[in-house]
């Protein structure tokens, strides 16, 4: 049986380099830049003051103090929005933003200032200074923010609101980002109620899988549709797939009927339609009847199991390590924590494990492995914030060990 790691591979290995678009600056937030973007300009573009006061020339109040002030004549006046001004030979009011005209190297603020005139438009002709200056003094340079050439996002990084902050500072309205693959869900099972308002009959379950995962492929930016549930009938979950592989999918990913059971019909079905099973089953648990499958045209398959937390298992460890790759992102890094509590398995498999992650009295990251780890229980998702990864050797961890975990969901980060 595949571990993990070569199922991975084998997931993660071919298929082509993400599709790229161009798009607005208003509709590029959550997306992956497709490329590097760096700096066209210089923000600032121009010398503008950092305070509503006076531009002056340094030397001239470079004694000054409370007890000695400066006292120099006012030549004029500058607003943010005006253009540049030269200046002239004593001070300048300039309020915050404004250019600084080019006669002057520092802004004294204006609670460092008395007006002793002004004329008859109560503009100040005369001023004292009491405070010193220097060279630069509250005098915002250009280019001190960006320049020409600075990296403003590497290539694979997601577009987040500080992003488009510093693109709209300077003027880059047009990004280059990859186009996001489109997701199509399908439940198996006669079992399975659909509608939240049915009762419930004997032998029925309501379908947790399909809005969990509907869900979370949206909070990661995918476009993905809920195509229905089959009732374990293979004719009509070969109709069902003809109907979504002529639509534009990327990935299907589909729950139960992926065992070994009479009724898992989905890899002779996957077969019959010219679709390569790359693998099926894999040293996992949750989750060990994961199936992996590629058609001819490119589309991925996923058939996930179908108890509750298997399923959300395939997503966040088999569907987002290929949805990350088809994005352009690099593969996601795990985080390590000290392990709060002895865990033993049975076997030696890879344990994904429901745990809530903390930072403990000195700062270290904690994780405790909840209780409840049976796949069809749900109820410890909702203290969980996190994935526990117990590794393949051994069968056993103490507490202190270190271990890696993931956040709950790809890209959230965990939170206490």
């Amino acid at each position: 049986m595949l571990s993990y790691a070569e199922a991975l591979k084998i997931m993660l290995s071919g298929g082509e380099a993400p599709a790229t678009q161009t798009v607005s600056l208003d509709h590029a937030l959550g997306h992956i830049a497709a490329k590097k973007i760096t700096g066209t300009e210089n923000i600032p573009p121009f010398n503008n003051s950092a305070m509503d006061g006076y531009a002056v020339k340094s030397e001239s109040v470079q004694a000054a103090s409370a007890d000695s002030p400066a006292v120099l004549k006012v030549d004029g006046s500058t607003m943010a929005g005006d253009s540049p001004s030269v200046g002239g030979t004593g001070a300048w009011e300039i309020m915050t933003g404004a250019p600084v005209p080019d006669a002057y190297d520092a802004v004294i603020r204006i609670e460092d200032t008395n007006i002793l005139e002004t004329n008859n438009q109560k503009r100040p002709t005369k001023i004292s200074v009491s405070a010193e200056g220097f060279p630069g003094k509250n005098i915002r340079k250009a280019g001190t923010d960006f320049c020409p050439g600075d990296l403003l996002i590497e290539q694979g990084t997601e577009i987040t609101p500080n992003h488009i902050m510093a693109l709209a500072a300077l003027g880059q309205d047009n990004i280059p980002v990859t186009i996001p693959p489109k997701a199509a869900l399908i439940s198996t099972g006669k079992e399975l109620v659909d509608d939240m308002d049915q009762t419930l009959q004997p032998g029925q379950i309501r379908n947790s899988n399909a809005p969990y995962l509907l869900q979370s492929l949206r909070s990661f930016g995918i476009d993905a549709t809920n195509e229905g549930t089959i009732y374990d009938e293979p004719e009509k979950f070969e109709q069902k797939m003809e109907e979504i592989l002529s639509k534009d999918v990327h990935i299907i990913l589909s729950t139960g009927a992926v065992s070994m059971g009479r009724y898992d019909f989905i890899p002779d079905g996957l077969r019959a339609m010219g679709a390569e099973i790359l693998f099926h089953k894999a040293a996992i648990r949750p989750g060990k009847p994961v199936l992996f499958a590629r058609f001819p045209d490119g589309t991925c398959y996923f058939g996930l199991p179908g108890n509750p937390v298997a399923s959300a298992v395939g997503l966040r460890f088999f569907a987002y390590p290929l949805i990350r790759k088809m994005r352009g992102q690099e593969p996601e890094k795990s985080l390590s924590a000290v392990l709060k509590n002895d865990f033993s398995k049975e076997s030696l498999f890879r344990f994904f494990q429901k745990a809530h992650c903390k930072h403990n009295k000195e700062g270290r990251l904690t994780v405790e492995i909840l209780p409840g780890q049976e796949s069809f229980k749900i109820k410890p998702m909702l203290d969980q914030n996190c994935w526990a990864i117990v590794p393949e050797y051994g069968l056993s961890l103490n507490a202190g060990s270190m271990i890696d975990i993931y956040p709950l969901y790809q890209d959230f980060g965990a939170r206490e």
